[in-house]
C-alpha cells in the first residue's frame, strides 16, 4: 500500500538526473531541455493507459464489469454521488483525506523548487531532497495502516479515529516545523524534518 505513490518520489529524481540534466549537458538551453523531458512522461502514460485498456481485466473473473453483474440495471449517476453526501461522516472523510493526500500532492508540486530557490541548490540535489518525500511511501502508508489496526483491535472503531487524528495532528506538526526553518539553518535541517513530515502524511493516508 502506497507503492504507488513511492513514484511521486522516484520522479523528482528521475525527472532531473536522468532527463533534464543530460538534454541540458547535451547542449539545449534549460526551458527546451525540460520541455523535451515533459515527452517522456506523456509517454508513458499514453502507453499505460493503452496497456491497461487492453490487456487489463475490469474484476477478477470478467473482463469488463456492467452494472448488471450486480443486479442493477444501469450505473452509477451523478446524483447518486450527490446523494452519499448527506451524510455528514462522508463529508468529513472527505476534508480529512484532502488534508493528508491533498497535502502530497502540493508537497510533490513544490518541494523541488522549493530546495533550489529557498537554499540555492542545483536542480539534481534539490530535486533528490525533494524526492525523499515521496520516498516515505515505501513504509509509512502501511505503517498507518498497522498503527490504526493496532488500536482499532484494543479500542474498536473509536481506535481507528484516534489513530487518524493523531496522524494528522502531527503532520500539521512537522508542516508548522517545516515552515519555521528558514534558510539560515543547514538543508540537512529541513531534510530531517521533511522526512518527518512526510511519515505523518502518508501515515494519515494508511488510517483513512
Amino acid at each position: 500500500a502506497g507503492w504507488g505513490n513511492l513514484g511521486g518520489g522516484v520522479t523528482q529524481i528521475f525527472m532531473v538526473v536522468v532527463l533534464f540534466q543530460p538534454f541540458k549537458e547535451a547542449g539545449l538551453e534549460p526551458d527546451t531541455a525540460w520541455r523535451v523531458s515533459l515527452l517522456f512522461p506523456a509517454a508513458f502514460c499514453l502507453i499505460t493507459a493503452i496497456c491497461v485498456k487492453v490487456f487489463c481485466w475490469d474484476t477478477p473473473t470478467a473482463k469488463r464489469f456492467h452494472p448488471s453483474d450486480t443486479g442493477k440495471t444501469q450505473g452509477a449517476s451523478m446524483w447518486d454521488y450527490c446523494e452519499v453526501l448527506k451524510d455528514m461522516r462522508v463529508v468529513v472523510m472527505i476534508f480529512q483525506y484532502s488534508a493528508c493526500f491533498g497535502t502530497e500532492l502540493a508537497m510533490n508540486n513544490q518541494l523541488a523548487t522549493h530546495f533550489r530557490s529557498y537554499f540555492q541548490m542545483k536542480a539534481d540535489q534539490a530535486s533528490t531532497l525533494a524526492g525523499c518525500f515521496g520516498l516515505m511511501n515505501l513504509f509509512a502508508r502501511s505503517l498507518g495502516g498497522m498503527f490504526s489496526d493496532g488500536l482499532a483491535s484494543k479500542f474498536g472503531f473509536r481506535g481507528r479515529i484516534w489513530a487518524q487524528f493523531l496522524a494528522l495532528f502531527f503532520e500539521a506538526l512537522f508542516l508548522f516545523a517545516f515552515g519555521s526553518i528558514d534558510n539560515t539553518n543547514e538543508w540537512y535541517v529541513a531534510l530531517i524534518v521533511l522526512v518527518m513530515f512526510s511519515t505523518c502524511v502518508q501515515m494519515a493516508e494508511g488510517t483513512s
